[in-house]
């Protein structure tokens, strides 16, 4: 899971952010490592659209095609569900805690402790890159900035599928054990940040969702492909 901190709507990111962002890794795996397997456990009967859409994708795809799981935290539901489709997941996540339970709940998928921002790791080249939820509160350019480094994990014509909650306003959103005030998403935009990252749209999803304390949400849905 990835997860940041809102700096303010006139912030760049550029590379002294990006840079930034990534630096945060360390407090973003101490967080999710407390919360293990309480996190999955938090969202629990609470996936159906991230399972549908997972689906969807795996018919788009050939047997055995490679898959990364962006952000897969426990595993579960999309490394899992993916890897008893037959596909050939990668899962990363900044929390070893939580990989640790992906490997056990996930035998069959590859698990590997990597931050997206880290242009250092080696991560490979994916014939779809899925992130649900897990770029978390990031500014528009920073939200631009990664869109670009999963495009960059994609083969040319491979499929992006990214699912974040719709921000509309800056009120106080509750996450598990604590609150924050989110940067900006909305549905108007994505689609724009999704070009200016040099991908080609699809589609976009709007689906109903439910926060970990069951609190109604909304849930974007990119589908995108790597020109």
């Amino acid at each position: 899971m990835e997860r940041t901190q809102d700096r303010g709507s006139e912030d760049i990111a550029g590379s002294e952010d990006i840079a930034g962002l990534a630096s945060q890794a360390a407090e973003t795996a101490a967080y999710f490592d407390s919360l293990g397997l309480g996190y999955q456990r938090a969202f629990e009967g609470r996936k159906t659209s991230q399972i549908q859409a997972a689906e969807r994708l795996m018919s788009r795809l050939d047997p055995g095609a490679r898959v990364l799981d962006v952000g897969c935290g426990t595993g579960l539901p999309t490394a899992g569900q993916l890897s008893e489709g037959g596909m050939d997941v990668t899962g990363i996540d900044v929390s070893e805690g939580l990989l640790a339970h992906a490997r056990r709940q996930v035998p069959g998928a590859r698990f590997v402790k990597a931050d997206l921002f880290d242009r250092r790791a080696d991560i490979g080249s994916f014939d779809a890159v899925v992130s649900f939820y897990a770029l978390v509160d990031l500014t528009a350019d920073a939200f631009i900035a990664a869109l670009e480094r999963l495009r960059d994990l994609t083969v040319t014509g491979g499929t992006l599928l990214v699912a974040v909650s719709e921000r509309r306003t800056d009120d106080e959103v509750r996450f598990m054990d604590t609150t924050y005030r989110p940067a900006l998403c909305r549905r108007e935009d994505l689609a724009d940040w999704a070009r200016q990252a040099g991908l080609r749209v699809d589609e976009l999803e709007i689906c109903p969702e439910q926060g970990s304390e069951g609190q109604p949400e909304t849930g974007l849905y990119l589908w995108a492909r790597r020109a």
